[in-house]
């Protein structure tokens, strides 16, 4: 498949499966996302910003750190976050995680409103988790 041909999705799966260091192994995690591919609708490999409450401003603290290290070809991002249709879907996924050793820390995101505040949504019941690699 060329380049121009891939959905964003196929992009963010490839991002992920350059991805290895410490305990990411990103082949892994992607080969086994794409074994489950009914369990979920969506994931994204990103690195969240912090929140400077001491000095506030537009740029989150960390936020570019991925732009700062394209020129090296590197996708500088540490969690991967999976949208899922159902909560037990999100839960099925997270116990795959850990039996397949993903490697990461997963977490499970329970509260309904804190998903939909995140996807911008509401009246659906999907479900979130995502895995963090230190």
């Amino acid at each position: 498949m060329e380049l121009r041909d891939a959905s964003v999705q196929d992009i963010q799966l490839e991002l992920l499966r350059r991805s290895a260091y410490n305990a990411m192994n990103g082949q892994r995690v992607a080969d086994s996302l794409l074994r489950h591919r009914d369990l979920w609708i969506s994931a994204l490999l990103d690195r969240q910003g912090l929140p400077d409450y001491d000095n506030p401003g537009r740029l989150l603290r960390m936020g570019l750190i991925k732009l700062r290290d394209l020129p090296e070809n590197i996708w500088n991002a540490d969690t991967l976050f999976i949208h899922t249709a159902t909560h037990d879907k999100a839960r099925q996924l997270a116990r795959i995680a850990e039996d397949e050793e993903w490697c990461g820390e997963v977490v499970l995101i329970e509260s309904q409103e804190e998903i939909d505040g995140a996807l911008g949504t509401g009246r659906d019941e999907y479900g979130m988790l995502y895995v963090w690699w230190d």
